[in-house]
């Protein structure tokens, strides 16, 4: 009889849902997608010759992500 009421017990908390929980809850606020840019940078020599920086990708955030209501 304990062995069924622990099943029990063990299958009815794992099926509730937290609304608490903000990933499971869908009715909570959700978090928009910053904007991205992605800029070349170019190869470049620095420090009369002495440095070199190959070319790359900077990415530079023009707007932030935020929290909706």
């Amino acid at each position: 009889m304990k062995r069924i009421i622990t099943v029990c017990l063990l299958l009815t908390s794992c099926s509730t849902k937290k609304l608490n929980d903000p990933i499971q809850n869908p009715l909570g606020p959700k978090l928009s997608k910053p904007t991205v840019r992605k800029i070349w940078v170019p190869q470049e020599i620095r420090n009369g010759g002495t440095e070199w920086v190959d070319g790359h990708y900077m990415y530079r955030i023009e707007k932030d992500s935020k929290w909706s209501r």
